[in-house]
């Protein structure tokens, strides 16, 4: 819809490059979408799930000429299983001359066929993605795994990987500019993370948060729009998957923004590692989620894990990294210090980052060479980029302390 949109305004101001590139047509192209929790923009048509009192998303296809889609994986397969009634029929059903995977690092080879059954013979696919953020997740160790046509397949490793090294170089198009991070965000991801494949990343983006008025000096210095980064380091130490300190650190910072208007679907996102420290987000501090008066049910929530986040975007972003026990972070060092964790995290911050976090992770020291390697990226946040302390002092009997990057040039 967004792109509709833009399409039309680039329209308006340059009618005569229009006129001689694009088809009208463009304009018109209905947009489907399966139901989801939240309602779909108005310009959107909803597609039933349930074949029962509804009718067949096929037959609304059907109906068209052209249009788009827009359905998770599993959505291709429900769409051919809703059309027929025998189960090869999701074989016959082949509607895509375009089939877009977005997010391709998080998709393996397996869902990558699922959603290519809806492709006709002449279809072209585009695959999206970015093998510096998180991959698919899977339940056993397959890098080890002794039986051979697992190693040599590969079918757990994601569809973007895998189609990277196999296609020529004149089949990859690689982007180096961000339309969504603040220019600083992007900086310190293109010294810390992409110049190793050579990407110069870089934003045009300086959008900054507005000056939120703050009795607390805590939550004032977190929230200064002029420090797009931000990092938050206590003193706790003893935590593993749940911390009831950096819930008490984050609350009212972020009943600050909400009362300031920024809300769970564009405004507003807290990314933690565990399941755990997540439910209690959601139960603890009801600004973050918006509930369903009727069902009672969880229509939409600020808060969600590394995994769910990846792909989404929010004006402002606070990580938590929730671990603080020493020997739990380097007995569980591949989880919470996968370089690739990070990157998901500060990449859905369009103007403000921050990051909370213990000291025992930024003072880890490991021997193991992977290990000492991963832990770089958060060193290097609180050490080189975020520098300038904008506040010190005790939460709960906890030393704290507020660290800013350089001040942005607004």
């Amino acid at each position: 819809v967004e792109v509709l949109d833009q399409l039309a305004g680039f329209r308006d101001e340059h009618r005569d490059l229009w006129d001689r590139w694009f088809d009208p047509r463009l304009l018109e192209l209905p947009i489907f979408r399966f139901e989801g929790k939240a309602e779909p923009p108005p310009a959107v048509i909803k597609l039933a799930r349930s074949a029962k009192g509804n009718e067949r998303p096929a037959k609304q296809i059907d109906a068209v000429r052209w249009c788009v889609i827009a359905a998770g994986l599993a959505g291709v397969d429900r769409m051919a299983k809703l059309r027929g009634k025998r189960a090869d029929d999701i074989f016959d059903y082949r509607y895509c001359d375009l089939l877009v995977l977005d997010e391709a690092s998080q998709i393996n080879l397996p869902e990558a066929i699922m959603g290519a059954l809806a492709l006709k013979d002449d279809g072209q696919v585009i695959v999206i993605g970015d093998h510096r953020q998180m991959p698919p997740i899977v339940q056993n160790d397959w890098e080890r795994e002794v039986r051979r046509t697992f190693v040599q397949f590969k079918s757990y490793e994601s569809l973007f990987l895998t189609l990277r090294d196999l296609l020529p170089g004149d089949h990859q198009i690689r982007f180096q500019e961000s339309f969504r991070v603040h220019a600083d965000i992007a900086e310190f991801l293109r010294q810390q993370i992409y110049h190793q494949d050579r990407i110069d990343y870089f934003s045009r983006k300086r959008d900054v948060l507005p000056h939120i008025e703050t009795d607390d000096d805590f939550v004032a210095a977190v929230l200064r729009p002029e420090h797009p980064l931000t990092v938050i380091v206590h003193e706790e130490m003893a935590s593993q998957q749940r911390n009831t300190f950096e819930q008490a650190l984050m609350q009212p910072v972020l009943e600050t923004l909400a009362r300031a208007g920024f809300d769970a679907q564009t405004g507003l996102g807290v990314v933690v590692p565990h399941t755990a420290q997540r439910a209690a987000l959601r139960s603890e501090i009801p600004v973050l989620t918006e509930i369903d008066s009727e069902t009672g049910l969880i229509v939409r929530s600020a808060v969600d894990t590394v995994e769910r986040f990846q792909g989404a975007e929010r004006t402002a972003i606070v990580v938590g990294a929730t671990e603080s026990d020493p020997i739990y972070i380097l007995a569980n060092s591949t989880f919470l210090l996968d370089p690739r964790r990070l990157n998901v995290a500060i990449s859905r911050a369009k103007q403000k980052l921050v990051l909370v976090g213990s000291r025992s992770i930024f003072d880890l020291f490991a021997t193991d060479e992977e290990v000492f390697a991963s832990a770089q990226l958060w060193k290097n946040l609180l050490e080189e980029t975020c520098t300038q302390r904008l506040w010190e002092g005790e939460r709960l009997g906890i030393a704290v302390q507020v660290w800013g990057n350089q001040p942005a040039s607004v």
